[in-house]
């Protein structure tokens, strides 16, 4: 059978896969360098990519750096504050550029997340932004050898990792957080995490166990509730930590998402914000400073994080190496209405 090297990719890839008599996911693999084909397979599929020019094709379209206009930002979900901070900082610099930006969010879910990675490899993209624990699949490993410019904005496992990456001073944010409520006098501190697989999760309560410890203030572990970072969890969390024989004065959320859950089952048995419960978030996203009473929380600059992201991989597309392949952005607290000095329990209404 001899293909008309004419025709359209996606046809191609029908073909040939049908010639080899294989899926076109498994073309897919082969002609993206990627593993999971047996050697025989893999040869009888390059056999038939080379006999049909299609190798030509494919190259061609990693060559077409810039032509294309779209840029990939993947992303875990469209609900939260801290993914919408960022988008706004990236569509700032792609404004400028010219470029427009693909959203895909994964929920989560590594399938979808693969179905993203081979879905872009099939079609073109100049460049990618990552704002996902993206360590998981082995996104960055497939993006770095099909030679696709890329962005890491937030989580990462390792510090010494090859790839570019923007993020912020979680650590000192805990640390910041823990130490203000301890200022006020408080000494029962719960905090709602984070799922703890991440990196950023482990650095927030690594920053919260420092501040107690230089206080001189035993760490309970019944304080530590892990979470993740949804409202809905931050409610339950509440529930727990309310329920607990010797409940905190203060509780310290993983993100403001949570932190609004909070707010929730505080109000829902009657506690208030400050004067029976300190509550501090963490990011400072947009709706923030119009809560009831208004959030103090853990400022990270996301629109900036979201806008030097994007010029990085501007740089990177355009062929420019990077002054540093790691920034690290500031953290700050922001003082508002939700802290106060603790009051005595035992916690009416409980």
């Amino acid at each position: 059978m001899t293909l008309d090297p004419k025709q359209s990719k996606r046809l191609t890839m029908v073909q040939i896969a049908r010639e080899a008599g294989v899926s076109t996911t498994t073309v897919s693999k082969v002609l993206n360098q990627l593993p999971g084909v047996g050697a025989q397979t893999r040869a009888r599929i390059q056999q038939l990519i080379e006999q049909n020019d299609y190798v030509q094709n494919h190259a061609a379209r990693h060559l077409r750096k810039g032509q294309s206009g779209l840029i990939d930002l993947v992303i875990m979900r469209l609900e939260g504050g801290y993914d919408l901070g960022i988008m706004h900082g990236v569509q700032d610099a792609f404004e400028e550029s010219g470029h427009r930006l693909v959203v895909f969010a994964t929920n989560e879910d590594e399938a979808t997340e693969r179905l993203w990675l081979r879905r872009m490899l099939d079609q073109s993209t100049d460049g990618v932004l990552l704002l996902l624990p993206y360590e998981q699949v082995g996104i960055p490993n497939a993006l770095m050898a099909q030679n696709i410019p890329f962005v890491a904005i937030g989580d990462r496992n390792e510090p010494t990792t090859t790839f570019p990456t923007i993020g912020s001073t979680i650590w000192l944010g805990g640390y910041t957080a823990t130490e203000y409520l301890i200022s006020l006098g408080h000494r029962r501190i719960g905090i709602i995490t984070c799922p703890l697989h991440l990196t950023t999760s482990r650095a927030r309560l690594a920053g919260y166990r420092e501040a107690l410890e230089r206080a001189g203030i035993p760490i309970d572990p019944t304080l530590i509730h892990e979470g993740n970072y949804l409202l809905g969890d931050g409610v339950r969390q509440t529930h727990a930590l309310l329920n607990l024989p010797d409940p905190p004065t203060a509780i310290f959320a993983g993100n403001d998402a949570q932190a609004t859950g909070v707010y929730q089952a505080l109000y829902q048995r009657n506690i208030r914000i400050p004067e029976d419960m300190s509550v501090i978030g963490f990011d400072d996203v947009m709706y923030a400073a119009q809560m009831s009473p208004p959030l103090t929380t853990v400022h990270q600059p996301l629109v900036e994080m979201g806008r030097m992201a994007a010029n990085m991989l501007l740089r990177l597309i355009a062929g420019f190496s990077l002054d540093s392949n790691h920034v690290e952005l500031s953290t700050s607290l922001v003082l508002r209405d939700s802290c106060g000095a603790p009051r005595t329990w035992p916690l009416f209404g409980k």
